[in-house]
């Protein structure tokens, strides 16, 4: 059961409701999912919020395809577009590649310099934002949404991800470098 203030959901009606109802009472949806080595268990989990790695890339969890194995798309941090300037060129990977935590999976070029973009775990290229060949600039305009680089195929935990909260103070107090 769901408790959001005094509005209660069950679990079945969220999964039935999930794209009409929950998101116009503007709640977020929490993942069901089996815990495991608990086949009888399930565990919400939010997961689904976007998570930030020092480096200024972001990745979120687009689906599961099982306990351990999801899909998310990756890009990078609105604070990241910020220091760039105006971005030029985007060279994204070939579907199918394989990457390790850190590898660069994307280059980004912009007025100011050349970046990349990394991976955040070890992770295998399913989709890529064709929309940002034709139009570079939605890094700038949408970073966090429209932006996005590619979708990555992994397994595992995301070690060295924080929230959006502990990211923007890192990125403010200067404990994560631009």
């Amino acid at each position: 059961m769901v408790v959001a203030g005094p509005l209660r959901i069950s679990a079945s009606s969220a999964v039935k409701n999930r794209s009409a109802g929950i998101a116009r009472l503007g709640l977020r949806f929490m993942s069901l999912r089996r815990l495991p080595g608990l086949p009888n268990v399930r565990a919400f989990s939010s997961m689904w919020d976007k998570q930030f790695t020092r480096t200024h890339e972001w990745i979120q969890l687009v689906h599961s395809e099982s306990d351990a194995s999801f899909i998310a798309r990756v890009g990078i941090s609105d604070f990241a577009q910020d220091q760039l300037g105006e971005v030029q060129a985007i060279g994204l990977p070939a579907l199918d590649t394989s990457f390790k935590a850190g590898d660069e999976m994307c280059s980004i070029e912009s007025i100011k310099t050349i970046s990349s973009c990394n991976a955040v775990s070890e992770c295998h290229i399913v989709a890529v934002n064709k929309k940002l060949e034709d139009d570079p600039t939605l890094v700038n305009s949408s970073p966090q949404d429209e932006g996005w680089f590619v979708e990555v195929k992994f397994t595992g935990v995301l070690e060295n991800a924080m929230d959006r909260a502990t990211y923007e103070a890192g990125c403010k107090d200067g404990s994560i470098p631009p």
